[in-house]
């Protein structure tokens, strides 16, 4: 089992004098038990896991019931006794129990010293099927992705190497053998992805098929679940989706024959609303704003974030020949590098869905497009993808002109390093972070921020 980033934030939760039950959302693979069986290891006497998906337990909770009923359940058939402060209760895959979502608010407001932390890879599916909603102020969230870089580099025992990278500050520069190192490694995570039991595997075997092999039973179970939340008759373009969009990240797509299917934008479109809500895809939607608030263009393409860049990879057709190539630029070409990057910028916090948008110029002879953009601390972050170590930053110009943003970001494959932009009558602070700095982009952007403050 990994040590997850998401662990720290579960700490926090549990120190607070007044905390709710938690909801770890999350697709299917992800990590979520596992990081909370760590969690409560290091924090807990005692867990106790109720997995719905587990026959004998999913019976038990099939009726409504009391918090009384439930005390006296977990005593007799599960033979613990749920001790406040001691306990971590854990329910997992909640949404094959509608009782037991109902109960969460009872846990809040009768035993509100009770830690309660309950998962479900399908569970907003399940809430909009059932027509169902946790009562507003009652629960909490936080979300779980796949291991972002320091992540994986955290599973590899590189902490050498991970603690030089989270002490890099702005205006130092990377010793090129710490770059060359770091590239290399992120150049195997490209590969690898971020999936648990890919990373796992992997670095048991250093076998790539054998990795294959765990791409190939993930999407078997995603393909399999459809028929746990879809009606048969929106299956198939269900189906369609999962197979299909991999091939399509890092990409604007249109639901109009997509994928040269004969499917038609309406049931795209559902099939995408619905997959977004398992966390299988994210669609990272156009915007044209030049200030706060981000609202989206609805009817602009959107860009495709299939959740990881190895089943990415996996399903393109990369193979063991590509592992042992030193230089794999070739690979972050286009989309390849932007279905990293927004993966990544996707995983930044775990207390929301981090709203990422991508902005755009679209005038006759003016046209301009900024690969991602974010809202932070009351600011647009403009961030463009940049395939090698080098590359225009026309559109980041175009930006900069037109919001008046004084610090805009590069990500590439380049080193570290900070630059005043001038371009006619623009000018602006270019920080440009390497793939493997990803995980601290906020972080370096505001501490550049704070040096540029008067």
């Amino acid at each position: 089992m990994f040590n997850r980033k998401v662990i720290n934030y579960l700490k926090q939760w549990k120190n607070r004098k007044k905390h709710k039950p938690l909801i770890l959302r999350g697709a299917r693979q992800v990590g979520k038990t596992s990081a909370v069986e760590i969690f409560a290891k290091e924090n807990f006497a005692q867990l106790i896991n109720i997995n719905l998906e587990n026959p004998e337990h999913g019976a038990l909770f099939r009726e409504p019931l009391s918090l009384q009923d439930f005390n006296q359940i977990i005593q007799l058939k599960f033979n613990q006794k749920i001790e406040e402060g001691k306990t971590l209760l854990f329910i997992d895959e909640i949404q094959n129990s509608v009782p037991l979502m109902r109960l969460l608010r009872f846990f809040y407001e009768e035993q509100p010293n009770l830690h309660v932390i309950a998962a479900g890879s399908l569970l907003e599916v399940k809430l909009h099927k059932a027509s169902f909603s946790f009562p507003v102020g009652r629960v909490e969230y936080t979300y779980l992705h796949p291991l972002d870089f320091f992540e994986y580099l955290e599973a590899k025992g590189e902490r050498i190497l991970l603690d030089i990278l989270r002490n890099i500050q702005t205006g130092s520069s990377v010793p090129q053998a710490i770059h060359d190192q770091s590239i290399k490694l992120f150049n195997e995570y490209m590969l690898i992805g971020g999936m648990p039991e890919a990373v796992k595997t992997f670095i048991e075997t250093q076998d790539i098929l054998a990795v294959n092999r765990v791409y190939n039973s993930l999407f078997t179970s995603f393909l399999d679940d459809v028929y746990k939340y879809a009606p048969d008759s929106k299956v198939k373009y269900l189906i369609h989706v999962i197979e299909n969009a991999p091939l399509f990240a890092g990409q604007t797509i249109t639901y109009e024959h997509f994928a040269n299917s004969a499917y038609r934008s309406r049931e795209m479109g559902e099939a995408f609303d619905t997959l977004e809500k398992t966390m299988l895809v994210n669609r990272i939607v156009g915007s044209k704003e030049t200030a706060l608030p981000l609202v989206p263009k609805k009817k602009k393409a959107p860009k495709i974030i299939f959740i990881d860049i190895g089943m990415v990879n996996y399903k393109m057709g990369i193979r063991e020949q590509l592992f042992n190539i030193k230089d794999l630029s070739s690979l972050y070409q286009g989309r390849i590098a932007e279905q990293v990057v927004g993966q990544n910028l996707l995983s930044l916090v775990h207390d929301q869905l981090v709203p990422v948008s991508y902005w755009y110029r679209d005038i006759p002879g003016s046209t301009a497009e900024v690969d991602y953009i974010i809202a932070h601390k009351g600011m647009i972050m403009p961030i463009e993808v940049k395939s090698g170590s080098s590359g225009r930053l026309r559109s980041l110009v175009e930006f900069t002109k037109r919001t008046g943003m004084k610090i805009a970001v590069r990500v590439y494959g380049g080193v570290f390093r900070e630059e005043a932009i001038k371009s006619g009558n623009v000018s602006f602070k270019l920080i440009s972070i390497p793939f493997y700095l990803l995980p601290r982009i906020t972080e370096l952007v505001d501490s550049l921020q704070s040096k540029s403050s008067p």
